[in-house]
Formats: structure tokens, sequence, C-alpha cells
């Protein structure tokens, strides 16, 4: 049994779920709180946070290197459909939402999870709110009318899709102005992976 080391609303922990259900692997949870220093996840990550994926005697501490282990495991090529270039470019996507348009949406989810709404400073919400729509221009050129990133779902909408599902629950939703992209999110949240991974709480202030 693959057994997952999480926390519910990380995205870089739910876009390994969904990526878990898109296979039809069964997995086990083991749910770490915010903050928390977990012994087990100590000596299986040199980082010390999760995700952390563990199957059998392998221990997997870094999430895009997840969904490259669990497609080459157990379902080659689905994930990371196509030829090479193709699977590149799946890739440079998933590293794209990793490094350039997570970051882009930091600075917004810390504000708002961190502080009652009354002590939010807007001028950091709009900041990163603007770096988070420089993104989805991005993001709306490179799905270029296509249904899915890849040549049908891949591990880079995995990825996107927990970026985005992120995004909309504390407020920067896709909008109308990227209808490419408004099109494929509504594609992503009606499969079942996304009702079956969709995190069972978000961190709120009080």
């Amino acid at each position: 049994m693959i057994t997952l080391y999480q926390r519910t609303d990380c995205p870089f922990c739910w876009k390994v779920r969904i990526a878990l259900v898109e296979l039809g692997l069964a997995y086990q949870i083991v749910e770490i709180q915010f903050g928390e220093k977990h012994p087990e996840v100590g000596s299986l990550s040199p980082t010390g946070s999760v995700p952390v994926l563990v199957d059998g005697d392998m221990a997997v501490w870094e999430s895009a290197v997840m969904l490259e282990y669990l497609d080459s495991r157990y379902a080659p090529g689905k994930l990371f459909p196509g030829d090479a270039a193709e699977q590149s470019r799946i890739r440079l996507l998933h590293a794209y939402s990793d490094k350039i348009a997570g970051p882009s949406l930091r600075e917004l989810v810390f504000e708002k999870r961190s502080k009652p709404s009354q002590d939010w400073s807007q001028d950091i919400i709009a900041q990163s709110e603007q770096k988070w729509r420089n993104c989805l221009r991005v993001l709306e050129q490179k799905l270029d009318g296509k249904p899915f990133f890849g040549n049908g779902y891949s591990a880079a909408d995995c990825a996107l899709a927990a970026r985005c599902g992120v995004a909309e629950a504390y407020g920067a939703g896709v909008t109308v102005e990227f209808p490419g992209l408004q099109n494929w999110y509504e594609s992503v949240v009606s499969r079942p992976s996304w009702q079956a991974a969709y995190p069972t709480s978000f961190i709120r202030s009080e």
C-alpha cells in the first residue's frame, strides 16, 4: 500500500493525490498538521517537509519526482504522454507551476491565512494577484485552445489544477479574462479525481 505523508491543503500534496486517483492507485494518508514536525517525515525526507510518498522500500520526498515515479512504476506514459519533446513540455509546465505560478500566489495566501480580514494588507494582496494574473496569461498562451496541457490529462494538469484550486480557495480563481483556462478548469473540476483529492480544509485565520 502506498502511503502519502501530507498536509491536506498543500498544493504539492494535492497534486500527488490527484495523480494517485488518476492512475487508479490505492493509497493511505498520514495527515500532518501545519507547523508539525513529524518524526517519520523527518527520517524519510532531508527537508523534513511534506509531501513524502512511501511505496514499499521506496521513499520519495520531492513532489515532481513522485509523479515521475508513479507514472513510470504503474502506468508508463499516462501522466507523461507523447514523444520526448512533448514529455519535456509537460515537465516544463510542471516546473512552471511549482517554481513560478506557486510563488506568485505565496504572499496573497500567507496574508489571508495568517491574519483576520480586517488586518490584510490590500497592497500585498494586489501585488500578488497581479503576479498571478501574469502567470495565468502565460498559461492561457501555453494551453493554446487545447483541452489539457498535455496530450491528454498529464502531470502538468495535476500540478496546475491544484495550484488553481488553492488560488480559488483564497479568492483568486481563474476568471473570464482567460476563457481557455476557464474551460480547462471547469473540465478539471468535473473529473472524479478532483472530488476525491480535494482538501478537507484550508488554513483560515480566526
